[in-house]
């Protein structure tokens, strides 16, 4: 291992650009004199090499961090030839600026505009290790009195007549500090953070007055989880210096890591004190006050956000989640439920929710259920129709602790009050914690109980997690307690589900799962079975969703997999595709789903058809 980490050090110090201090030239400064306007490209040049294999090894690392470089071959004056590593070209000047922009954002390098012709960057772009290398003519004495007396100010000269490029400008004075800052944003980048850490430290001991360097060595402590460390630095800067700008960003970012909210919006308030309408500011308050529970506060903030940067994507949709997610909502949910046993449940439910205050939201739910089958041989008849409705509440008493309670009615199969009382605990970011008493509800999903006024009783334990937006782990536990007409008690299920999932692309979205459910049902009374009940399950399946945006307003998506029950002989397998639009504050959902085993006693292929129309107001 210490051997692999040596390597790294070595490989990396050799990957930093070269220091140079001659201006990169055409072939022959006549040609690009004579360029004309129209075939100009401007460049964004990243870093410059003069050894083959530091450059080649610079490019693949850009690659792998999602970019297509190119390679360009340049004189300098004296002769060299120097290796130019590219993002892009573009026709303007300000679409280069803004890919420069956004490169420095994502990988904190820096970067340089400069233009060229378009035929000069054709015959000198290098297409791999083998394509020949250009050779150097040298000017004439003329072009080279004149090349020397633009050096001093090749930068503010025109680009018409300079495309070339002062090797000491790549990377903007590439000394010792920018170097070695360099070298610990990569080692971090590629996983070796505590030797990226030591390496900030240490230039820290060297240049001890530098605030830019301070300021991106906590952010990396934040980054990395080292709290404690990050959080002492910043007391003694803020015992010498109180309102330093720099430091109060790094604390505000410090209380949002460890949830300190209060702390961290009292930090922002202050700094926008000192420089209103600072979008970084504003931005890290939107955020911290939507994950402090803050609704108001988070739709405010990412409001003056919008107003201040009308482009930027994520806070419009942001704002806009907060919205449909806070306004009053209706949603209409039909479905229809087709078994092989010609049973047929059709569903059309209705769903009104909004907010009541600033902590409780309401829900009214309504639904009508229509069970029927035909009489067969030794097949009972089922004609029934089930009415339900309910009030869920639902309060906000901390910022990760948000109690339910519900009362409900239904009639149809029996009739009677149903009731419900929980609550969802977000025991850490990623994962929420939830637990559900249902009392009296009616028993839907064996059809032949709506002939003997099915009822069920529930305790649900649930936790769902998301860790790192790749890896998901759902554990869920019920206990269902069944009853038939006077209520007889008719048997005790178990049931323990565990599903884990691997997110394997983001764009599209392509997600595999794993999960194992069992399931156990005894029998009250072992002489009353009016109808048979499954009464061990143990499955396991393997299965894979998809979801892809084909433009701004819809979304495919489609899922389906495989599963082997060990009570059974045979697997079964499911599968169907979804369809989402989203036309402003109107919603639409179609799915459709084929199994081809039902679950029940029973078995046999199902469909299910269903959807959603939703209206946000």
């Amino acid at each position: 291992m210490k051997q692999a980490v040596v390597c790294f050090f070595l490989f990396m110090t050799v990957l930093l650009p070269v220091m140079h201090v001659s201006p990169l030239l055409a072939e022959d400064n006549t040609a690009v004199f004579a360029a004309k306007e129209q075939d100009r490209i401007w460049t964004v040049r990243v870093s410059s090499f003069s050894q083959a294999d530091t450059a080649w090894g610079f490019m693949s690392y850009l690659k792998g961090e999602g970019y297509n470089p190119v390679m360009v071959a340049l004189f300098d004056d004296k002769g060299t030839l120097w290796r130019v590593v590219q993002i892009g070209d573009y026709p303007t000047r300000s679409q280069a600026r803004a890919a420069g922009g956004d490169f420095k954002k994502r990988t904190g390098l820096t970067y340089i505009v400069r233009s060229m012709s378009s035929a000069m960057l054709a015959r000198r772009t290098l297409e791999s290790r083998r394509s020949p290398l250009p050779t150097w003519s040298v000017m004439s004495a003329d072009a080279a009195t004149s090349a020397a007396k633009a050096k001093p100010e090749l930068v503010g000269a025109p680009e018409s007549l300079f495309y070339e490029l002062d090797q000491g400008d790549i990377l903007r004075a590439t000394g010792h500090r920018q170097q070695n800052v360099i070298l610990a944003r990569i080692m971090i980048r590629r996983g070796y953070v505590d030797d990226g850490l030591r390496l900030y430290a240490r230039l820290l001991r060297i240049y001890p007055d530098d605030l830019e360097l301070r300021e991106e060595f906590i952010g990396a402590l934040i980054d990395a989880g080292e709290y404690e460390k990050a959080e002492s630095m910043l007391r003694e800067w803020l015992g010498d210096d109180p309102a330093s700008p720099r430091a109060l960003r790094q604390e505000a970012r410090l209380r949002l890591a460890v949830g300190d909210y209060s702390v961290q919006l009292n930090t922002l308030d202050y700094l926008l004190r000192l420089r209103p309408g600072d979008t970084d500011s504003i931005s890290n308050k939107a955020y911290s006050s939507q994950q402090g529970g803050d609704w108001l506060g988070a739709i405010e903030s990412f409001s003056e956000l919008v107003d201040a940067e009308p482009d930027n994507f994520e806070a419009r949709q942001a704002l806009s989640n907060l919205l449909k997610e806070r306004r009053p909502r209706l949603t209409l949910t039909p479905s229809v439920y087709m078994q092989s046993d010609e049973s047929i449940t059709t569903t059309l439910g209705s769903r009104f929710s909004m907010q009541i205050t600033d902590q409780t939201r309401g829900e009214f739910y309504y639904a009508n259920t229509r069970i029927y089958r035909p009489q067969g041989d030794g097949v009972e008849k089922i004609n029934k129709d089930v009415n339900q409705a309910a009030l869920l509440l639902k309060r906000d008493f901390t910022r990760t602790f948000t109690g339910v309670a519900g009362l409900g009615a239904y009639e149809g199969t029996a009739s009677g009050i149903s009731g419900a009382l929980g609550f969802d605990w977000r025991i850490h970011d990623p994962g929420t914690f939830s637990a559900m008493i249902d009392y009296n509800n009616p028993w839907l999903d064996e059809p032949t109980a709506a002939n003997y006024e099915g009822r069920y009783n529930q305790l649900s334990l649930t936790y769902d997690g998301f860790y790192d937006n790749v890896w998901g782990l759902y554990l869920n536990g019920q206990l269902r307690q069944y009853q038939l007409e006077s209520e007889k008690n008719y048997g005790t299920k178990g049931i323990y589900n565990v599903i884990l999932t691997r997110r394997i692309l983001e764009d599209p979205d392509l997600f595999v799962s794993y999960s194992f459910y069992r399931s156990h049902f005894k029998y009250d009374d072992d002489n009353f079975r009016p109808f048979t009940v499954l009464e061990d399950e143990s499955i396991h399946t393997l299965s894979a969703s998809f979801s892809k945006s084909l433009c701004d307003i819809l979304v495919l998506q489609a899922s389906g997999g495989i599963r082997l029950d060990e009570f059974k002989n045979s697997p079964s397998y499911f599968g169907g595709p979804s369809l989402a639009l989203r036309l402003g504050r109107f919603e639409l959902d179609l799915n459709y789903e084929y199994s081809s085993d039902s679950g029940l006693a029973g078995g046999g292929e199902t469909h299910l058809l269903s959807g959603g129309i939703g209206f946000v107001f």
